[in-house]
């Protein structure tokens, strides 16, 4: 879409920042809005709102909408709309799948892993049908994809909705400070600025320092908030858990050994690789990713969680370590192979550290809960990007190398894998990382 209302690279990478931005936002304020309106209305009006933005669309793009400053601004204002309407569906819908098998530990394994494993199995699909339907009906034809997908599950959630039985008003809960979550949105603002400036032109450049500052003082005002305030934004209520609270810290961590960007512009700058190969080799991966999501399931069920992270730890950091050698390495098949197999460790350890946060967490936490393991998830990746980017500029700097700089970045990625495994085996190793109430309740009757 950027292409085609006539930005350049740049205003391409701020269109992403933008739908990134968007996430943050959303999940941070999560708390806020399900405390008001309930999850079941979110997650109707998250659906409705992304249809009706996918929908103007494919609109602009039928009446030939031309480039210029109103047509940039409508499509950034309509990118931060669209990462706040997707980002709220997944933690809520995680939300009311929890709350509806509460005390059924097998459905709750079960379902769990299907909501995973739709992730992938959504990309994939939904790619390889807009990638057939571009050819004959142009680029706005991939908007139909999700759009139909956007009207499917606004019609279920609105269904939903419409067949659960009402629910006791709760008494109203003192309302989060306006300050906190000016705050919070401040220090997003400034965070997706410092890095996307860093990225784009230079660290050192003034607006980048300056977006820093800005991160530092907000972000530091706004955690305070958070530990202090009688009513805080988010509730830290789920980290007194010590289940929760370390699969929350090796998911954090493990998304900046697993972001997914670096081994790619190695194969697209140094390796020549084509851009319908790159996308071969990520649907290959995703595929695989899957696998290990389908696995995962059989291992929580079997109640063999501990040893499903151990493995899918261990799987991830070999891949990883097959990076590094991807400037010696030809051929399609070895890299998509070694991206299958980060691919495939992904997909088993990421629902089991969510299953294992939460286990334990009651249905009262569970919108703190699961908008702490979005933001893990979302914030991890974000600044594993902007750390790794930082090793690439000061490896290259120093090198005067390209290939120096990308075999710098891909072996700090790999050790940082190596460290996550090592920390998240520590961790959650011990019994008591295993949830009590998934150990205790007995399997529904057949």
């Amino acid at each position: 879409m950027g292409k085609a209302f006539g930005l350049d690279a740049e205003g391409q990478a701020i269109l992403l920042e933008a739908v990134i931005l968007g996430n943050l936002v959303a999940v941070f304020l999560l708390p806020a809005m399900m405390q008001r309106f309930g999850p079941d209305r979110v997650a109707a009006v998250s659906a409705l709102a992304t249809a009706a933005i996918l929908a103007l669309g494919l609109v602009a793009a039928h009446l030939g909408v031309r480039p210029g400053g109103a047509t940039t601004t409508a499509l950034l204002l309509a990118s931060l709309a669209a990462g706040f309407a997707v980002a709220v569906l997944a933690p809520v819908t995680q939300i009311l799948l929890n709350n509806g098998t509460e005390g059924d530990t097998r459905a709750t394994h079960t379902l769990q892993s299907l909501w995973n494993a739709g992730q992938p199995a959504g990309f994939v699909a939904a790619s390889l049908l807009a990638g057939v339907l571009i050819g004959p009906l142009g680029w706005s034809a991939a908007l139909l994809v999700p759009l139909a997908l956007a009207v499917v599950a606004t019609v279920a959630l609105v269904a939903y909705r419409a067949g659960r039985p009402a629910e006791d008003k709760e008494p109203p809960a003192t309302p989060p400070d306006l300050r906190d979550i000016v705050l919070i949105v401040l220090a997003l603002v400034a965070f997706e600025l410092w890095s996307t400036l860093g990225t784009l032109r230079s660290w050192l450049a003034p607006g980048a320092l300056a977006s820093l500052a800005v991160l530092v003082v907000a972000g530091g005002l706004a955690l305070r908030g958070l530990f202090t305030a009688p009513a805080p934004a988010i509730s830290l209520v789920p980290f007194r858990n010590h289940c929760f609270a370390r699969a929350t810290l090796v998911l954090f961590l493990f998304q900046f050994a697993t972001t997914a960007e670096f081994e790619v512009l190695l194969l697209a700058d140094l390796a020549k690789m084509s851009a319908i190969d790159l996308g071969d080799r990520t649907a290959i991966g995703n595929i695989a990713q899957i696998a290990g999501t389908a696995l995962s399931g059989f291992m929580l069920l079997r109640r063999s969680a501990r040893e499903g992270l151990l493995v899918g730890l261990a799987i991830t950091t070999v891949g990883l370590a097959s990076y590094i050698t991807y400037l010696w390495a030809d051929g399609l098949m070895y890299v998509t192979v070694t991206r299958s197999i980060v691919g495939f460790g992904s997909g088993l350890v990421t629902p089991i550290l969510f299953t294992l946060a939460l286990a334990t967490i009651t249905s009262r936490d569970h919108v703190a809960a699961g908008t702490w393991l979005v933001i893990a998830t979302i914030a991890g990746t974000e600044i594993g990007l902007a750390l790794l980017n930082i090793v690439l500029d000061v490896a290259n700097g120093f090198g005067h190398s390209s290939r120096r700089g990308y075999v710098t970045v891909e072996t700090v990625q790999f050790l940082v894998g190596l460290a996550v495994a090592i920390v998240g085996a520590a961790l959650l190793w011990s019994p008591s990382s295993q949830a009590p109430a998934a150990e205790q309740t007995p399997p529904p009757p057949r």
